[in-house]
């Protein structure tokens, strides 16, 4: 499993994160998962979800300055 430092150092794309973040939901979802590794999977998600929003932005951002080159 990825720590947190990796996904800090480790470009990903959108639809990279949102993988990831299934595997991380359905491992929090067993039966089995202990507390510790639940910690460590909801750290690592909170990490994917601060890059997701990162790269969400940007493509909104791009999107309007789109629109706005169209109203010109």
């Amino acid at each position: 499993m990825m720590t947190v430092e990796d996904f800090m150092t480790e470009s990903k794309n959108f639809e990279d994160i949102l993988s990831e973040l299934k595997k991380l939901v359905e491992n929090l979802e067993m039966d089995d998962a202990n507390l510790e590794n639940s910690v460590k999977n909801f750290e690592v998600g909170m990490e994917l979800i601060k890059q997701a929003e990162t790269i969400l932005t940007k493509a909104q951002k791009k999107i309007e300055i789109i629109e706005s080159n169209q109203k010109r």
